[in-house]
Order: structure tokens, then C-alpha cells, then sequence
């Protein structure tokens, strides 16, 4: 896997050290450990974000870690190494991470026991676009035509195919590439309709539509509906107008979220200190992504999995009632 070298070299001259008392109560190992975290291909968010992450940690607990950003397959590829032992941390979709805990997909090989939520990152809202020339302007335009899903096996291309089978969505074939190359596709006409879940806006849909027209497909109340009760990590949004050139008013869409995970081996103290730092470098967190606003304590909450004890921890900590269903089995009072 690349290592994001140029990225967190740069964020590194950006951000000053940022010291936090609670480093000097937990002794620091005999020399700082390599960490990975887990992101995505080269260009999409999870990149970006992941590597800004990896720098505010260096910065503020350098005795602590040399955290490295690795470029990855997005979600499941993250958890699956992080359930293997080969990353200590990565970047994963409440989608992926349901299919993870429950172990019934075909990619998780079983029910990963291992993976532990810590930070809540930002939301991402289902984003269904194509050229204007397409004429997709409601979800069963989608019948008959070729529609990209983003990556083969990754959680939304999963569970899409199935939500679109029960909805009697029928697309001639389903494109499977990266988000970007994607919206490359959809701009030469090699596919009708993309769809992905993003904050807006998009870099690559900004990109497509710099030169193209483009429509965005919005769902009725009774999808939104059948998406959340059969989904239960989706929950009902609003993709506000003007989200994009294309998005003249708001459209009805759902949502879920970005979320920073890591492993149960990982020590609590050192789980606990990452989540004081980036819970506590909010400054920082805004210059590598506007979106990293909704990193908030209050937010954790909405993980799909239990949360490692050292942010239970911190939680508990500042006062956060942490609900019995995200408490990990090896947490300890």
C-alpha cells in the first residue's frame, strides 16, 4: 500500500504541536509507535481526511506515535485489515461497518469482533446524478440503464443491489470503478446514472460539472422510507439546493456516516488519547476538511458498533451518558 508521504508532509508544516495534559499522566511506550490507519484510493475523502488525521496525532502525541495514512480500498478493506491485525486504525461507512459486525456479507468472511468505533467524521448523503441529456429525474429512471456503484464488493454496492431488487429497480448492468472514474464515465456517456454517498460538494461531480449539464435524482417519502426501515444505518436527509450547479431545490434523500474506527487490541490509553486529541483540534481538524465539523463527542453516538473502552473513557469523562448498547464488553469502570 502507498503511504501518503506528500500529504501528511505538508499538513505537518501546517499544524503547530498541540500538547494536552492527560499525555503526561499515561506513560508513552520505550519509543513511538507505527500505526497505520487505513483511507481510501488516491483522490477521494477518506484520503484527505486520513491523512490530516494522521498529522494532528503526530503533532500532538509525537513520544506516542508515528502514524502513518495508508492508501486502501475504502471501508472494507480498512476493516478487514484492522480485524486482521494490519492497521490499528481506518476510515469505514456505517453500511460497512453493519456488514462487518454482523459477518454475513461475503467480503467480512465472518463476524469481525475485533472492530471498535472511536470518532464520528461526517455524514454522507446518497447522491444519484447523470447527464441532463440522460433524462434521469426519478429513482425508476434507473431501469434499463447502465448504473455506477462505485467499487465491486464495498458495502453500497452491496446493499444497493439488493434495496434496488426489492424496489423493482432493474439497471440494464451495474458499473463497479472508483468514485472518480466513475463521473469520468458518466461524462463520456459509458454510464447512464452514478450514485455514492457524499458530503457535498463532490470534488469529482464539481469537475464533471464544470463542461456537463447534469440532473440529480431525488426520492419520494415512501423510498426514503423503505430505504431507513430495511437500513437501519440510513436515516432520512435532505440534499439542500444548491448543493451542486444541478441542484435547483432540495431533494429528499438519506444519509449515514463517516466514521473513524480502530481495533480492540489497541490499548485504551492510547485509544483514549487519540480521541481527547481530535475531539479537542477542531481548528486543525478545518483546515483539512470543512466537513470535519461534525466532529463532536455528541456524535459518537451515532456508531453501529461498540466503541473502544478509551473513548468510552474520555465520554464518560465530559460527561457523555453513553448508552449500554455501545459499551464494549471489555470496558471497565
Amino acid at each position: 500500500m502507498k503511504k501518503i508521504v506528500a500529504l501528511v508532509m505538508a499538513l505537518t508544516m501546517l499544524f503547530s504541536v498541540t500538547a494536552f495534559a492527560q499525555a503526561d499522566e499515561i506513560t508513552p511506550p520505550s519509543k513511538p509507535l507505527r500505526y497505520s490507519l487505513g483511507t481510501s484510493s488516491s483522490g477521494g475523502n477518506f484520503y484527505l481526511v486520513g491523512g490530516g488525521i494522521a498529522t494532528v496525532l503526530n503533532n500532538a502525541l509525537p513520544d506516542f506515535f508515528v502514524m502513518t495514512a495508508e492508501e486502501t480500498g475504502g471501508s472494507t478493506a480498512n476493516l478487514t485489515l484492522i480485524q486482521n491485525g494490519e492497521a490499528e486504525l481506518g476510515i469505514s461507512m456505517t453500511s460497512a461497518i453493519a456488514e462487518a459486525v454482523a459477518g454475513e456479507a461475503e467480503w467480512t468472511g465472518g463476524a469481525m469482533d475485533k472492530i471498535r468505533g472511536m470518532v464520528a467524521l461526517y455524514p454522507s448523503y446518497l447522491t444519484i446524478y447523470s447527464l441532463k441529456s440522460t433524462g434521469a429525474t426519478k429513482l425508476t429512471d434507473l431501469n434499463g440503464k447502465i448504473v455506477g456503484l462505485g467499487s465491486k464488493g464495498a458495502a453500497m454496492d452491496s446493499i444497493l443491489r439488493e434495496a434496488f431488487g426489492k424496489m423493482n429497480i432493474t439497471p440494464s448492468s451495474i458499473f463497479n470503478d472508483g468514485h472518480s472514474a466513475t463521473a469520468s464515465a458518466v461524462g463520456n456517456g459509458s454510464v447512464g446514472v452514478a450514485v455514492l454517498f457524499s458530503l457535498p460538494p463532490f470534488s469529482a461531480i464539481t469537475e464533471l460539472e464544470a463542461s456537463n449539464d447534469l440532473t440529480f435524482v431525488g426520492l419520494t417519502e415512501e423510498e426514503q422510507d423503505f430505504l431507513c426501515e430495511n437500513y437501519p444505518f440510513y436515516s432520512k436527509a435532505v440534499l439542500p439546493a444548491g448543493s451542486y450547479k444541478g441542484v435547483t431545490e432540495d431533494l429528499l434523500t438519506v444519509s449515514e456516516w463517516n466514521m473513524l474506527v480502530t481495533s480492540s487490541d489497541v490499548p485504551a490509553d492510547y485509544v483514549y488519547l487519540m480521541t481527547k486529541t481530535l475531539l479537542e483540534s477542531n481548528e486543525e481538524l478545518l483546515q483539512i476538511y470543512k466537513g470535519l465539523s461534525y466532529v463532536t463527542a455528541e456524535n459518537i453516538l451515532n456508531y453501529n458498533c461498540p466503541l473502544h473502552a478509551g473513548t468510552v473513557r474520555y465520554l464518560k469523562e465530559i460527561g457523555v451518558d453513553v448508552p449500554e448498547s455501545l459499551i464494549p464488553p471489555e470496558y471497565a469502570e
